[in-house]
C-alpha cells in the first residue's frame, strides 16, 4: 500500500458526510427507523404481521431495542475500521513483501451494500404482501432504510477479511522478526477482531429476542458460527506465515544452543562451562524470544473469549426454546 492511497470510506459513512449537519443528531434518528415502524404498524393495525409481534411484550420491546443497537454499531463500527485500515497502510507495507495492490478497495464498495439491502427490503416487503400494499410498502422501506446501516458494516466487515486472505498470499520482512513477538501483523488482527466483537454485539441480542422458533434459531445459529468460521479462515495464509518463522527461529536457535554446548559434552568440566557460559545464555535467550512469537495476528485471549461467548449463546437460545412453550 501506499500513503496515497484512496481513503478507505463505507457506504453509510458517505451517506451520513452528505447529509451534513451533526453526525449524532443523523445517527440518533437512523437509530429510531425500527421505533417509527413500529409505530406506524400500531396505527396501521399491522404489527401481527411480524413473528416478533407474537412473543411477550417485553420481548418485543427488546427486539426493537437491539435493532437500534445494531444500527449504532453498524454505523460506529463501519467508520473504526475503515479509519484504523487507513492509519495502516503505510505499516503493512513494511511488513509484506509482495502484497496485493489495496487488499481492502472492497470497503468503498457502494453497489454491494446497496444490492443486499434493496434484497432485503424487497424480502421483508413481499412477506407482508397479504396485510396489504400499504403495509409491505412500510416495511420494505423500513428494511431498506436499516439495510444500508447494517450492511455497509457487514460488506466493510467482509472487505476486510478478504483483505487479510489476500495479504496472506504475500511473504514477511525478515526484518520485522526484531519489532515484537506479534511480527507487526497483531494491528491487522486487532481490526478484524473488533469488525468481529462488533458483529457479536448486535448479532447476539437479536438472536435472542427476535427468533421465537426453532427455525429461526437455528439460522441465526448458523450465521453466528459462519461469521466466527469466517473471522479465522481468513488469517490462515499469516498463520501460517507466522508459524513458518516462529519454526525456523525455533530451529535457529537449537542449533545455536547444540554448537554453543558441543565444547561442554566433549569435556564436561566447570571450566569448560564457565567458558561456554555466555554463548549458552544468548543461545537460551533466543530460543525464549523465539518461542514467544505469536502463530495468530491477533489478541491470545481472543479464541477463548470466543468460545466463552458461543458457549454462553448457545445455552441462553436453548433454554429459551425449552421455557418458551410454558410461557417462562
Amino acid at each position: 500500500m501506499s500513503a496515497t492511497e484512496t481513503r478507505l470510506s463505507p457506504l453509510s459513512e458517505r451517506i451520513l458526510g452528505a447529509l451534513g449537519g451533526s453526525r449524532y443528531v443523523w445517527v440518533a434518528i437512523w437509530a429510531l427507523v425500527p421505533w417509527a415502524n413500529a409505530g406506524a404498524n400500531v396505527l396501521l393495525g399491522t404489527e401481527r404481521t411480524s413473528a416478533v409481534w407474537e412473543q411477550s411484550t417485553t420481548l418485543v420491546v427488546l427486539n426493537y431495542a437491539s435493532v437500534s443497537l445494531a444500527v449504532v454499531l453498524s454505523l460506529w463500527g463501519a467508520r473504526t475500521i475503515a479509519r484504523r485500515l487507513d492509519r495502516l497502510q503505510h505499516p503493512t507495507s513494511e511488513v509484506l513483501v509482495g502484497e496485493v495492490a489495496e487488499p481492502f478497495r472492497g470497503v468503498n464498495s457502494r453497489v454491494g451494500p446497496l444490492v443486499a439491502s434493496v434484497t432485503a427490503a424487497i424480502a421483508f416487503g413481499s412477506s407482508t404482501a397479504d396485510a396489504g400494499w400499504v403495509s409491505a410498502l412500510l416495511r420494505g422501506a423500513t428494511w431498506l432504510v436499516l439495510g444500508i446501516a447494517l450492511f455497509s458494516f457487514v460488506w466493510t466487515y467482509a472487505a476486510v477479511l478478504l483483505g487479510l486472505n489476500r495479504l496472506g498470499r504475500a511473504h514477511l520482512d525478515p526484518r520485522m522478526l526484531n519489532v515484537d513477538p506479534g511480527l507487526g501483523l497483531q494491528p491487522l488482527g486487532a481490526v478484524a477482531a473488533t469488525g468481529l466483537w462488533v458483529l457479536l454485539a448486535w448479532l447476539v441480542p437479536l438472536l435472542l429476542t427476535g427468533l421465537p422458533d426453532v427455525v429461526g434459531a437455528v439460522i441465526g445459529m448458523a450465521v453466528l458460527a459462519a461469521a466466527l468460521v469466517t473471522f479465522f479462515l481468513s488469517m490462515v495464509g499469516l498463520h501460517r506465515q507466522m508459524v513458518a518463522v516462529k519454526r525456523a527461529e525455533l530451529e535457529r536457535a537449537r542449533v545455536l544452543y547444540a554448537q554453543a554446548y558441543e565444547p561442554v559434552h566433549a569435556s564436561p568440566t566447570l571450566e569448560v562451562l564457565e567458558q561456554q557460559r555466555n554463548a549458552l545464555s544468548a543461545a537460551d535467550a533466543l530460543e525464549k524470544r523465539a518461542n514467544s512469537i505469536h502463530e495468530w495476528p491477533f489478541a491470545e485471549r481472543t479464541p477463548t473469549l470466543v468460545v466463552t461467548i458461543i458457549t454462553s449463546v448457545t445455552a441462553m437460545t436453548i433454554g429459551r426454546l425449552i421455557l418458551d412453550p410454558f410461557g417462562l
